[in-house]
């Protein structure tokens, strides 16, 4: 296909779908979901639009990439969740799920599948708890939905800290979190050049640099992503308006 992807595998991927989460999502699932009720996550999983759930019939390679806000308050148990008390917290960071499926990969003939998961957090290292607690819970998740993983022996999923923009003060981490998740969206969806949508290195550095140009430069990017936000909502709030007075 024209607008494929080429993996340097030798995996060809055609298309990067892209889920942002909600914290209230992540929050019912850190500390009400029951995790032994296979209708239940079926249900919440289901409107992800996840591939197939048998592994084999995917017809094409295919990332899922899941966009997840973390909150240093998501790895509190259910045990500690007290129903009626909002919960605090003091930081965001963004954890993003990379899930890849493909007929096959380079030198091998099974059909394949793999999870990744990447932390970018704007004081490095900071939320790599919750991170890794939320990754852990949406594994268990992803156990239910595939049948490659109902076996899988995994107690604990590898989050990698990835090298992110760092902010300097002490209240920009939700901007910085959104202009992540932004800044990665555009690498999603840029199919020019040699470009394979995949999460590396590289990737992740030319994407965040790019991104910052276009806000100003790191000096200015948060309050110009500020102001964008609520213009934004502004909008969003007359095209509603308009819509209800027709």
């Amino acid at each position: 296909k024209e607008d494929a992807a080429v993996d340097s595998r030798g995996g060809e991927y055609s298309n990067i779908d892209c889920l942002f989460l909600d914290p209230t999502v992540i929050s019912f699932i850190m500390h009400q979901l029951d995790d032994t009720d296979e209708d239940e996550v079926s249900s919440l999983t289901s409107a992800w639009n996840l591939s197939p759930p048998n592994d084999a019939d995917a017809s094409q390679q295919n990332i899922k990439r899941i966009f997840l806000p973390i909150n240093d308050e998501h790895q509190s148990s259910r045990m500690n969740y007290t129903p009626g008390q909002h919960a605090g917290g003091s930081h965001w960071s963004l954890l993003v799920i990379d899930i890849i499926t493909a007929t096959t990969f380079k030198n091998e003939t099974k059909p394949k599948m793999k999870i990744q998961f990447y932390s970018f957090d704007s004081h490095h290292g900071y939320n790599i708890s919750a991170a890794k607690a939320v990754a852990n819970k949406m594994y268990s998740l992803f156990q239910h939905h595939y049948s490659s993983l109902k076996k899988d022996a995994i107690t604990s999923v590898n989050v990698i800290e990835c090298q992110a923009l760092q902010q300097n003060n002490g209240y920009d981490c939700g901007v910085y979190t959104l202009g992540f998740a932004e800044a990665l969206l555009r690498l999603s969806n840029d199919r020019s050049g040699n470009n394979t949508g995949l999460l590396d290195e590289k990737a992740i550095e030319a994407a965040f640099t790019s991104y910052m140009n276009d806000m100003g430069g790191q000096t200015n990017f948060a309050s110009n992503l500020r102001r964008r936000i609520g213009d934004d909502v502004r909008k969003l709030l007359i095209s509603t308006v308009l819509i209800e007075c027709t």
